[in-house]
């Protein structure tokens, strides 16, 4: 996020509440912000970071507010820190190569037969579609889609259902999925209709990843 500094004052606005974070850059990597807070909160507020909130990081850039949408987590020093994950919303250099990581997850696909009716992303389990499921290993998953290596016998598309088990992850993210890249050898699918509490999962493991691999 190369419009945040270090030590720059930012702030955090949950969704659905009124609390306002203000905290301080400590580091950048990707598309994740570890945050140093600066303000006391109470103990509820403080418990929504854990797995995570939705929200906005709210900064100046160029002397004008800047929003970025994300996700805010307990930070690796539970006591002062916050990570912030973004999710989109921002226009970037090299955005999408910032925010994929490389995970350990197995991508289970059907064709998609919903009739247009949306759910938010449960019950997408590809159970009852007439087209039959291939399996493929994907090389690298970020907040809003996979890349798989493309697996025989895939359709054309270019929406599916995707049931994407995620490391040691015991419960699988089931969403719909639409093709918005292919190539010979892999297929790049972006997330559709996907739970917040999944988008929230996958927030924590590539915080982690990131962190770990900085």
């Amino acid at each position: 996020m190369r419009r945040l500094t270090h030590n720059q004052r930012v702030e955090i606005h949950i969704d659905n509440d009124d609390h306002v974070v203000a905290c301080r850059v400590a580091a950048v990597h990707g598309s994740v912000a570890t945050l140093r807070r600066i303000t006391d909160l109470p103990a509820e507020v403080l418990d929504k970071f854990t797995p995570g909130a939705l929200g906005y990081l709210l900064f100046e850039h160029h002397g004008a507010k800047t929003a970025l949408k994300g996700i805010a987590t307990t930070g690796q020093d539970e006591q002062a820190s916050l990570a912030f994950v973004v999710i989109d919303g921002v226009q970037l250099p090299e955005r999408r190569a910032a925010e994929r990581v490389r995970l350990g997850a197995l991508a289970r696909i059907s064709a998609d037969g919903d009739s247009g009716e949306s759910d938010g992303g449960e019950g997408n389990s590809g159970e009852g579609d007439s087209g039959e499921r291939v399996e493929a290993t994907a090389a690298n998953v970020s907040i809003g889609g996979v890349l798989i290596e493309r697996p025989a016998g895939l359709g054309d598309g270019p929406d599916f259902r995707l049931e994407l088990s995620l490391d040691q992850d015991p419960e699988p993210i089931r969403c719909r999925a639409t093709v918005v890249r292919a190539t010979p050898t892999h297929v790049a699918l972006r997330f559709v209709d996907i739970a917040d509490t999944d988008r929230i999962r996958l927030a924590g493991l590539i915080q982690e990843r990131t962190l770990s691999a900085a």
